[in-house]
């Protein structure tokens, strides 16, 4: 009997867990902003929803200034530096909107894996264990 009470409160507990929010960060994947950028420009063209860039309060039309200590030239070069942040790191975006600049701090999320990957010239490789 009391084998099946406590195989009944083990099941129960189990079928109570919480399920996450959010899908854990994946600690060898890239960061993930959720932006779209007018082509050869720095200006944002759209904003994907439930994205970091959203919860942040990017919006379309800001124009990237700074992302961390990274001065842009080019959207490739924001994609690259944001490729060497881990989801979950935060990083500081600074943007002009209008005439004013604005800063906020974006919490990167997980590169969706429909995405292919950034460009990864400044970052290290995994190594295979299996050479």
């Amino acid at each position: 009997m009391f084998e099946l009470l406590a195989h009944l409160i083990v099941r129960v507990g189990i079928g109570l867990t919480p399920v996450p929010v959010d899908p854990p960060p994946d600690p060898l994947a890239w960061g993930y902003l959720g932006i779209r950028v007018e082509q050869g420009t720095l200006e944002i063209r759209g904003v994907e929803p439930n994205t970091p860039a959203e919860k942040a309060g990017l919006q379309p039309g800001d124009e990237i200034v700074k992302i961390g200590k990274l001065e842009p030239r080019t959207f490739e070069e924001v994609a690259e530096h944001i490729g060497t942040f881990r989801p979950g790191s935060r990083l500081r975006v600074e943007v002009r909107r209008g005439d004013a600049t604005k800063t906020f701090t974006v919490r990167l999320g997980v590169r969706p894996a429909d995405l292919p990957p950034p460009p990864i010239r400044n970052r290290e490789l995994p190594v295979d264990d299996d050479d």
